[in-house]
């Protein structure tokens, strides 16, 4: 008798948690006009738990109905893909890459240009990198919205000849929406592995008014951990672009995709530190795992990694590995 009581209140419980769950889910997910979402997402809910809840007669058969509606838009939900749609200029591309022994191709590799006050200019490139002499990292950080627990994680990699390959992992953002971290939770957006330069990714952050704060710290890691880690990007990069995958503002965001990606001989984590789900709290995280430099705490090395003001634009530099060498002058 009391198992089943048991049971009984636990179903129960399922049945609020999931309609409340797939109520937002309906808010966020689905691609219908915002009334219609809004509606549904009110309307849902309450018939389900009418139907499980309400005394009276064929309480089974309500129940059944119930069962049946949460287990249908569970359905729907988990085997929804991404659906194409028309993205902001500066994420219409998305980059892939192809590799013959230690050259990797990488087309839509985004190198746009940026003017303070202006409209960016979206520009795509094709270039080939020799693997072997991928020699280190930088791990960059970019605060912002002025809540310490905010901020923008990005990895830029290193090769001898000076140039640099960005990876960023964002929510790809259709025209006319907006991020929104709590849609990251309800599978609205799609996934975009990000490939850039550095006078693309970095500098669209300082031409910005006010600029954007920009720090970059030097990672402790092997070239044969980074070529690695450089490679399992590089797969996603490439799965993403056969079969587009969704955002997850916990499992698959700027930060948890990185970290999920990385060796366990560059970076091993515990699921249970919450540092691993929190950009912002991430530093104290990198340098107590040996990623970064631990000889300062936290926000000493924070101020002491962050861009000077007055950076000079990368068009005043006849390449991108002479902009990169000038905004690292004078750092440890």
């Amino acid at each position: 008798m009391v198992l089943r009581r048991g049971a009984a209140i636990a179903l129960a419980i399922a049945v609020v948690l999931l309609s409340l769950y797939f109520a937002l889910a309906i808010h966020y997910w689905l691609p219908w006009p915002a009334p219609v979402r809004t509606s549904g997402a009110i309307a849902f809910p309450l018939a389900v738990l009418a139907l499980w809840f309400l005394p009276g007669r064929r309480r089974t058969a309500r129940r059944i109905a119930a069962a049946a509606a949460l287990i249908a838009i569970g359905t729907a939900y988990a085997t929804k893909l991404p659906p194409e749609q028309d993205w902001v200029a500066l994420q219409a591309e998305q980059a892939h890459a192809s590799i013959a022994g230690d050259t990797i191709t990488i087309s839509n590799l985004r190198d746009a240009v940026h003017r303070p006050g202006a409209p960016s200019e979206p520009r795509w490139i094709t270039e080939r990198f020799d693997l072997s002499t991928l020699e280190g990292a930088d791990l960059i950080i970019q605060p912002f919205g002025g809540v310490k627990a905010l901020a923008h994680i990005m990895l830029s990699f290193r090769f001898a000849d000076g140039r640099h390959v960005v990876v960023s992992m964002e929510a790809r953002q259709a025209k006319g929406a907006a991020f929104d971290p709590v849609a990251g939770f309800f599978r609205r957006d799609q996934l975009y592995p990000e490939l850039g330069t550095e006078r693309d990714l970095i500098w669209e952050r300082l031409a910005r008014t006010p600029p954007d704060e920009v720090q970059i710290y030097p990672v402790k890691a092997s070239p044969e951990a980074v070529r690695i880690y450089f490679r399992r990007i590089i797969d996603l990069v490439n799965e993403s672009h056969r079969q587009p995958r969704f955002y997850s503002t916990l499992r698959e965001s700027c930060m948890t995709t990185l970290m999920n990606l990385a060796p366990e001989s560059f970076a091993h984590v515990p699921w249970r530190d919450v540092r691993r789900w929190i950009p912002g709290y991430s530093l104290s995280l990198f340098q107590q795992i040996g990623l970064v430099d631990g000889t300062l705490d936290a926000d000493a090395l924070a101020r002491q990694a962050r861009l000077r003001d007055g950076i000079r634009p990368p068009s005043e530099f006849a390449t991108d590995a002479a902009w990169s060498r000038y905004i690292r002058d004078g750092r440890p």
